[in-house]
């Protein structure tokens, strides 16, 4: 009676430690998701930046284009 009480108890605990171990690399899991996550909607806000960029210098480039070859026939 006594070694199934310990066999029990043996079991109990490693299913706890199993328990804590999986709770651990869910954790971890989801801590590395959110920083990839993060990473990318920077990535993201960058390239939206750099497209605004662009098509402001573009605009100006076209504008003054515009202005020299529209310069003096008025």
């Amino acid at each position: 009676m006594a070694k199934k009480s310990e066999v029990e108890k043996l079991l109990k605990e490693i299913l706890t430690y199993r328990g804590d171990i999986k709770h651990k690399e869910i954790k971890d899991f989801l801590e590395e998701a959110e920083k990839e996550k993060k990473e990318l909607e920077e990535s993201y806000q960058e390239s939206i930046r750099q497209r605004e960029e662009r098509k402001a210098k573009e605009w100006v480039k076209g504008y003054n284009k515009w202005k020299k070859d529209h310069d003096g026939k008025n």
